[in-house]
């Protein structure tokens, strides 16, 4: 952790970057968890471009957030200047390779940048719901006991899978069946998949409290979907390395 502090130190944060197969060390920081990193992570498996996956423990953040340029993770570090924001890395690395993860082709950019709009739409909805139980203050809540916080978070996680959710997994399920059920934006995996995949497995794996891990088997279209997915070989093997 102490050179990366260093390095965070000693070196402006220029978010534009040049790539140059080969010459630029690639290192991502992020916690021992999917979160924010995991779609960028699976860009740059599928585009086979080396990197660094610098997990790193919620104690060692608190010594690196004073030097991060949002105080947020995840960052990358490219020959040894650093992007932040995931968003931004994620387009960064559908750039790599053939490009076909984020194509130059106004068209389907417009059509990528809806879906992962959309993506975005979801996690904005379940925000609350996730971080009443982590950081309830934030969230404008004190509660007397712990009896009294499971309650509101129980109540909060059954009205999103109750609503919101069924909700946008309709609107996946029409936009999957419009593309013949292969990919979100048709023949070839783009980074709307690769948002939305680690997205909705922490769902479908029971990951929260009070969301039963079956939510998804009501939306057979997604579900296939998300086993495409988890079968292309660089997706695979990815995770077989990280099991």
């Amino acid at each position: 952790l102490k050179p990366f502090l260093l390095r965070l130190k000693s070196k402006e944060h220029i978010p534009a970057f040049s790539f140059q197969p080969g010459r630029m060390p690639i290192k991502l920081t992020y916690f021992n968890i999917a979160g924010a990193a995991e779609k960028v992570r699976l860009a740059l498996a599928m585009t086979g471009t080396e990197f660094e996956d610098v997990r790193i423990t919620f104690d060692d953040w608190q010594k690196l957030k004073p030097s991060t340029p949002y105080g947020q993770l995840p960052l990358l570090e490219i020959d040894g200047k650093v992007m932040a924001q995931s968003p931004a890395m994620l387009r960064w690395a559908g750039r790599l390779g053939d490009k076909s993860l984020y194509p130059e082709d106004t068209a389907k950019m417009v059509e990528i940048e809806e879906m992962t709009a959309l993506s975005d739409d979801i996690a904005k909805a379940w925000t609350p719901c996730l971080y009443i139980g982590m950081r309830p203050a934030m969230m404008g809540h004190e509660f007397a006991d712990d009896d009294a916080k499971n309650k509101k978070v129980k109540e909060m996680r059954e009205k999103f899978m109750a609503e919101a959710f069924p909700q946008s997994m309709g609107y996946l399920t029409k936009i999957l069946q419009s593309k013949g059920e292969k990919f979100i934006c048709g023949d070839q995996v783009t980074i709307a998949d690769l948002q939305f995949y680690p997205q909705l497995d922490y769902f479908r794996k029971g990951f929260a409290d009070f969301v039963p891990k079956e939510s998804l088997d009501s939306f057979p279209v997604v579900t296939a979907w998300l086993d495409r997915i988890a079968a292309i070989p660089q997706i695979k093997a990815w995770y077989a390395k990280k099991a």
